[in-house]
């Protein structure tokens, strides 16, 4: 038995969470049928309010101040996000304020109707003070025609939960704010001062954490409710999504060539020597990984557009990617350099592009986390999940998220801890196991006793 269940008032909260498992999993069923898509937050947020004052949280809410984070990060602050107007707004540098404004997007590129809500149980004083950071947004449901459930159903089939954000991540969000029901209602006197931030746009975009810490959102420490199947991650990779445009010259096959001169340099002739240029890139970044380590640079190439008619050569391509690295290779702002160095330098080698050059953009950027593996908060949850049977140990995180501005640029010793898997993001049939979900409650009333502290 751990040290938390041997405070009385933890152990109630403890048996009580254990006693409405059935209401628990309905509480999130509740909360997946109501649709929360990138720029569709305001429904759901609205009942998370309700939620949060039943559960004895003193609540706010307020729409992301998007010139404010601008203000004052502006290496980190995006663009707003919306699931039918998404990373549409490019940029050579950073993103601006003012290239916003000037844009005219602001009528689809905005937060109007998309609150932050965040929820506060005040403690009684003395005690270590603690966030509990998640996201009401979820990615589109598209292809919807690979779905063979309901995205919105919260269907339970053999123990699995299915539906849109089920583990990214209203299952984590779920199982802190019931968490903190049950220790509410259990009488449990705690400490510490715990806040639930339940935030709009980190798909994408990241702002609505940046908004909150750009407000002043403080703790002791923080624990991000991503799914990693309840266990601990101390960093994270940073990544960012980049396109290169290439512009030709439209010829039909009879135009193609005068006399001996090629005039029709199609834009999709100019392919090989930017791929090439960005396979460099990673190459470059990867040397010397020792052999059977995972490599600190992963590049994609995932979609090539272009062109108009299959016998006229394209007057434009576009290709489009991501790119994840690790804290080890630098600031985000650094690996946009070197994304710049490689266009450049393909330029400036290939004849075909010095005369048409490929034009590189990003369209939305992640800086990444680097934290040592035994924080305080990651050695707390860690002891805590070991007492319970489960994996205490702290690894090295494999995706992007908000922990990086409540470390980076909120001072905040943060954590990735909650139930689902990554692997279930972002794809048709996302599902979550219930048991996960049920452990993660409990896990995370513990935890929280522990950190925070309860009269015994």
């Amino acid at each position: 038995m751990d040290s938390a269940e041997t405070h009385s008032q933890a152990a109630a909260a403890l048996a009580l969470a254990r006693s409405r498992r059935a209401q628990s999993v309905a509480a999130l069923a509740e909360i997946v049928r109501i649709r929360s898509l990138t720029g569709e937050e305001g429904a759901a947020q609205g009942r998370m309010v309700e939620i949060l004052s039943s559960a004895g949280a003193a609540v706010t809410q307020a729409e992301p101040d998007v010139e404010a984070m601008f203000k004052a990060f502006p290496d980190v602050a995006q663009y707003p996000t919306h699931w039918q107007h998404d990373l549409i707004l490019p940029y050579a540098g950073l993103p601006t304020f003012e290239a916003l404004r000037d844009s005219g997007l602001q009528p689809v590129l905005n937060y109007d109707g998309r609150p932050n809500v965040v929820g506060t149980w005040r403690g009684t004083g003395g005690g270590r003070s603690l966030i509990l950071n998640a996201h009401i947004d979820t990615v589109t449901v598209e292809p919807l025609a690979q779905w063979t459930r309901d995205p919105f159903g919260a269907e339970i089939t053999d123990g699995l939960m299915y539906g849109r954000g089920t583990s990214d991540m209203k299952g984590g969000l779920m199982a802190a704010l019931l968490a903190m029901r049950y220790l509410s209602e259990a009488g449990t006197r705690l400490h510490g001062d715990v806040t639930l931030h339940c935030v709009v746009n980190e798909e994408h975009a990241g702002n609505g954490t940046l908004d909150l810490v750009t407000r002043g959102a403080a703790a002791d420490a923080a624990v991000v409710l991503e799914p990693t199947s309840n266990t601990i991650a101390y960093s994270h990779p940073g990544g960012l999504y980049w396109q290169v445009t290439l512009s030709g010259v439209q010829r039909s096959p009879g135009a193609r060539w005068n006399g001996g001169t090629l005039e029709g340099l199609g834009a999709v002739d100019m392919l090989p020597p930017v791929i090439e240029a960005l396979l460099g890139l990673e190459r470059r970044y990867n040397q010397g990984t020792p052999a059977g380590a995972k490599p600190p640079f992963s590049l994609t190439m995932g979609k090539i557009a272009g062109g108009h008619y299959e016998t006229v050569t394209a007057g434009e391509v576009v290709i489009k990617g991501g790119a994840y690295f690790a804290p080890s290779l630098g600031a985000v702002t650094d690996i946009m350099d070197g994304f710049r160095d490689a266009i450049a330098g393909a330029n400036a080698a290939d004849e075909r592009l010095r005369r048409h050059p490929a034009r590189l953009e990003f369209l939305h950027h992640d800086d990444s986390t680097d934290q040592p593996a035994d924080l305080p908060v990651a050695r707390v949850m860690g002891e805590v999940l070991a007492r319970r049977g489960g994996d205490g140990t702290a690894y090295p995180g494999h995706f992007c998220c908000d922990m990086r501005h409540l470390v980076n640029q909120g001072g905040i010793p943060s954590i990735i801890f909650g139930p689902g898997s990554i692997a279930q993001a972002h794809k048709p049939d996302e599902h979550i196991p219930i048991d996960d979900f049920l452990a993660a409650i409990e896990h995370l009333i513990a935890f929280i006793a522990e950190w925070c502290g309860t009269e015994r």
